[in-house]
């Protein structure tokens, strides 16, 4: 596959980042378990891609710190944050602090993985393809286990902040 390589119109540019951010999205937090320890990243490009084969969608850029746990395990975990978790997706989302990122939060093994345990959903996943495109690796997940945990409420993320959905 060719990704177009012609200079980026900045005009175009900030065009796009704003149409982007003007998108609700879920709030995810990829963690994997690698020979340097546990990893994970915040993240809002990430969704299902197939029921047969059971498999979901992420989107990391190369240049994160993550991609090296990524391509030594070939496993991850995707949690679906829940609104009780901004605090740990704030702190998995920037640089700072990267080694005590696992020290809040509730996690537990998930088929010998890092998750989440006050999450929406905790789905483990064999690395079962992957794609570059343009700054990003494209890892599609197939899906071995799924942890469910009802009576909490999402987290979303839209316009640089975090947000809820009104219940109603």
């Amino acid at each position: 596959m060719t990704v177009p390589t012609s200079p980026i119109d900045p005009a175009l540019a900030d065009h796009f980042r704003q149409a982007m951010r003007n998108v609700a999205s879920a709030v995810y937090l990829i963690t994997s378990r690698g020979p340097e320890g546990d990893a994970g990243m915040t993240a809002t490009a990430a969704c299902s891609l197939s029921f047969d084969p059971m498999s979901v969608l992420i989107c990391v850029n190369r240049s994160a710190s993550m991609m090296r746990t990524l391509e030594a395990s070939g496993r991850f975990v995707l949690n679906i944050l829940s609104s009780d978790d901004e605090a740990v997706a704030t702190a998995f989302g920037s640089p700072a602090g990267r080694a005590d990122r696992f020290t809040a939060g509730d996690w537990y093994d998930l088929d010998g993985l890092p998750a989440l345990g006050s999450s929406l959903s905790s789905i483990a996943c064999d690395i079962a393809s992957t794609m570059d495109y343009g700054t990003h690796r494209v890892f599609a997940g197939a899906v071995r286990h799924v942890d469910n945990r009802a009576g909490l409420s999402e987290l979303l993320y839209c316009n640089g902040g975090f947000r809820r959905l009104n219940a109603g």
